[in-house]
Protein backbone atom coordinates (compact mmCIF):
# COMPACT_ATOMS: atom_id res chain seq x y z
CA UNK A 1 0.00 0.00 0.00
CA UNK A 2 1.33 3.27 -1.14
CA UNK A 3 1.75 6.11 1.91
CA UNK A 4 -1.62 8.12 -0.01
CA UNK A 5 -3.51 5.04 0.45
CA UNK A 6 -2.57 4.68 3.97
CA UNK A 7 -2.51 8.37 5.15
CA UNK A 8 -6.43 8.77 3.05
CA UNK A 9 -8.25 9.17 6.26
CA UNK A 10 -6.14 12.17 7.29
CA UNK A 11 -5.92 13.88 3.40
CA UNK A 12 -9.03 13.45 1.95
CA UNK A 13 -10.78 15.57 5.15
CA UNK A 14 -7.99 17.75 4.90
CA UNK A 15 -8.45 18.28 0.91
CA UNK A 16 -12.86 18.93 1.55
CA UNK A 17 -11.62 21.10 4.27
CA UNK A 18 -9.53 23.54 2.07
CA UNK A 19 -11.92 23.34 -0.53
CA UNK A 20 -14.74 24.78 2.26
CA UNK A 21 -16.44 21.21 1.49
CA UNK A 22 -19.70 22.34 4.36
CA UNK A 23 -21.59 19.00 3.97
CA UNK A 24 -18.89 15.72 4.14
CA UNK A 25 -21.97 13.49 3.33
CA UNK A 26 -22.25 14.94 -0.10
CA UNK A 27 -19.20 13.12 -1.76
CA UNK A 28 -17.19 10.14 -0.86
CA UNK A 29 -13.25 9.87 -1.23
CA UNK A 30 -12.24 6.47 -2.14
CA UNK A 31 -8.78 4.51 -3.18
CA UNK A 32 -8.99 2.62 -6.06
CA UNK A 33 -9.16 -0.16 -6.53
CA UNK A 34 -12.80 -0.13 -3.87
CA UNK A 35 -12.69 -3.09 -1.27
CA UNK A 36 -16.60 -3.26 -1.18
CA UNK A 37 -18.77 -0.46 0.11
CA UNK A 38 -21.31 1.47 -2.02
CA UNK A 39 -21.28 5.08 -3.34
CA UNK A 40 -23.46 6.96 -1.41
CA UNK A 41 -23.34 10.82 -1.74
CA UNK A 42 -23.67 13.38 -4.80
CA UNK A 43 -19.84 12.79 -5.62
CA UNK A 44 -17.40 10.16 -5.83
CA UNK A 45 -13.89 10.73 -6.21
CA UNK A 46 -11.72 7.84 -6.99
CA UNK A 47 -7.92 8.36 -5.90
CA UNK A 48 -6.63 6.09 -8.06
CA UNK A 49 -3.00 5.04 -9.89
CA UNK A 50 -5.29 3.19 -12.78
CA UNK A 51 -6.89 5.29 -14.33
CA UNK A 52 -8.60 3.30 -17.05
CA UNK A 53 -10.14 0.60 -14.22
CA UNK A 54 -11.23 3.52 -12.13
CA UNK A 55 -13.58 4.55 -14.99
CA UNK A 56 -14.51 1.25 -15.92
CA UNK A 57 -15.96 0.63 -12.28
CA UNK A 58 -17.36 4.16 -12.40
CA UNK A 59 -19.14 3.43 -15.44
CA UNK A 60 -20.41 0.16 -14.56
CA UNK A 61 -22.56 2.42 -11.59
CA UNK A 62 -23.62 4.88 -14.60
CA UNK A 63 -21.94 7.89 -13.25
CA UNK A 64 -20.75 10.58 -14.91
CA UNK A 65 -17.52 12.02 -15.14
CA UNK A 66 -17.13 15.78 -13.91
CA UNK A 67 -13.70 16.49 -13.30
CA UNK A 68 -10.52 14.99 -13.31
CA UNK A 69 -6.96 16.03 -11.16
CA UNK A 70 -3.14 15.25 -10.07
CA UNK A 71 -2.12 14.02 -6.41
CA UNK A 72 1.00 15.30 -5.65
CA UNK A 73 3.25 14.43 -3.14
CA UNK A 74 6.05 15.70 -1.35
CA UNK A 75 8.34 15.74 1.41
CA UNK A 76 9.50 19.40 2.98
CA UNK A 77 12.90 18.20 3.70
CA UNK A 78 12.75 18.00 -0.77
CA UNK A 79 11.19 21.60 -1.13
CA UNK A 80 12.55 24.91 -0.70
CA UNK A 81 10.57 26.47 1.99
CA UNK A 82 12.15 29.97 2.08
CA UNK A 83 10.05 32.20 0.34
CA UNK A 84 11.66 34.46 -2.95
CA UNK A 85 9.00 37.38 -3.65
CA UNK A 86 9.34 39.09 -7.01
CA UNK A 87 9.84 42.58 -6.95
CA UNK A 88 6.79 44.39 -5.90
CA UNK A 89 5.24 41.68 -4.19
CA UNK A 90 3.79 41.04 -0.82
CA UNK A 91 3.12 38.21 1.02
CA UNK A 92 -0.48 37.45 3.79
CA UNK A 93 -0.52 34.51 5.98
CA UNK A 94 -3.94 34.26 7.61
CA UNK A 95 -4.58 31.45 9.62
CA UNK A 96 -8.46 30.89 9.39
CA UNK A 97 -10.76 28.33 11.27
CA UNK A 98 -10.73 25.69 9.21
CA UNK A 99 -6.91 26.13 7.04
CA UNK A 100 -4.57 28.44 6.81
CA UNK A 101 -3.96 30.69 3.94
CA UNK A 102 -1.52 32.82 2.18
CA UNK A 103 -2.44 35.41 -0.70
CA UNK A 104 0.24 37.14 -2.48
CA UNK A 105 -0.53 41.03 -3.98
CA UNK A 106 0.80 42.74 -6.65
CA UNK A 107 1.14 46.57 -6.14
CA UNK A 108 -1.59 46.03 -3.78
CA UNK A 109 -3.33 43.86 -5.92
CA UNK A 110 -4.37 40.54 -5.48
CA UNK A 111 -3.08 37.86 -7.87
CA UNK A 112 -1.69 34.67 -6.21
CA UNK A 113 -3.58 32.81 -3.29
CA UNK A 114 -3.26 29.27 -1.37
CA UNK A 115 -4.59 26.82 1.22
CA UNK A 116 -3.26 24.50 4.13
CA UNK A 117 -4.93 21.87 6.32
CA UNK A 118 -2.47 20.06 8.73
CA UNK A 119 -3.07 16.65 9.85
CA UNK A 120 -1.31 14.02 11.78
CA UNK A 121 2.31 14.30 10.07
CA UNK A 122 1.15 15.99 6.82
CA UNK A 123 -0.73 18.49 5.13
CA UNK A 124 -2.91 19.31 2.60
CA UNK A 125 -2.24 22.74 0.13
CA UNK A 126 -4.57 23.13 -2.51
CA UNK A 127 -6.45 26.50 -3.86
CA UNK A 128 -3.36 27.33 -5.55
CA UNK A 129 -4.31 30.22 -7.81
CA UNK A 130 -2.75 32.47 -9.80
CA UNK A 131 -3.69 35.38 -11.53
CA UNK A 132 -0.96 36.89 -14.08
CA UNK A 133 -0.23 36.49 -17.67
CA UNK A 134 3.35 36.47 -17.40
CA UNK A 135 3.80 32.54 -17.40
CA UNK A 136 7.52 33.32 -15.70
CA UNK A 137 5.65 34.87 -12.98
CA UNK A 138 3.15 32.00 -12.31
CA UNK A 139 5.84 29.71 -11.60
CA UNK A 140 7.54 32.02 -9.41
CA UNK A 141 4.40 32.47 -7.45
CA UNK A 142 3.13 29.47 -7.13
CA UNK A 143 6.54 28.64 -5.42
CA UNK A 144 6.65 31.28 -3.14
CA UNK A 145 3.07 30.21 -2.04
CA UNK A 146 4.50 26.36 -1.62
CA UNK A 147 7.34 27.64 0.34
CA UNK A 148 5.24 29.57 2.85
CA UNK A 149 2.42 26.84 2.95
CA UNK A 150 5.05 24.43 2.86
CA UNK A 151 6.82 26.03 6.04
CA UNK A 152 3.46 26.64 7.59
CA UNK A 153 3.10 22.64 7.41
CA UNK A 154 6.66 21.82 8.70
CA UNK A 155 6.22 24.10 11.33
CA UNK A 156 3.36 22.26 12.86
CA UNK A 157 4.90 18.90 12.11
CA UNK A 158 4.15 18.02 8.53
CA UNK A 159 6.92 15.72 7.13
CA UNK A 160 4.67 15.12 3.96
CA UNK A 161 2.28 17.21 2.21
CA UNK A 162 0.09 16.72 -0.67
CA UNK A 163 -1.37 19.24 -3.34
CA UNK A 164 -4.03 18.78 -5.34
CA UNK A 165 -3.68 20.60 -8.90
CA UNK A 166 -4.68 20.20 -12.54
CA UNK A 167 -2.41 18.65 -14.59
CA UNK A 168 -1.15 22.15 -15.97
CA UNK A 169 0.23 22.59 -12.27
CA UNK A 170 1.28 19.15 -11.44
CA UNK A 171 3.68 19.55 -14.76
CA UNK A 172 4.97 22.76 -13.36
CA UNK A 173 5.80 21.97 -9.94
CA UNK A 174 7.30 18.63 -10.90
CA UNK A 175 11.19 20.48 -11.02
CA UNK A 176 10.12 21.85 -7.60
CA UNK A 177 10.38 18.44 -6.06
CA UNK A 178 6.50 17.50 -6.27
CA UNK A 179 5.89 13.21 -7.65
CA UNK A 180 2.90 12.60 -9.14
CA UNK A 181 1.06 10.20 -6.49
CA UNK A 182 -2.21 9.32 -8.05
CA UNK A 183 -5.28 10.51 -9.69
CA UNK A 184 -8.39 12.00 -8.65
CA UNK A 185 -10.99 11.05 -11.13
CA UNK A 186 -14.57 12.67 -10.13
CA UNK A 187 -18.27 11.38 -10.63
CA UNK A 188 -21.68 12.17 -9.92
CA UNK A 189 -24.50 10.46 -10.56
CA UNK A 190 -26.52 10.77 -14.13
Amino acid sequence: MTHWQEALEIWAPAWAAIRDLKDAASEQILAWPVEGGAFSGAVLHLVTEDPVAAREFAAGLALAETGTAVLLSALTDDLDLVPKLPPDTNLAEVPLENYDAVEVALFDRPVAGGRVKVGDELAVLGGLHVDVPDPDMVVALEAVMIASLGEEAFTHGADRLFLVADAAQAARLAPLGWSQAAQILSFTRQ
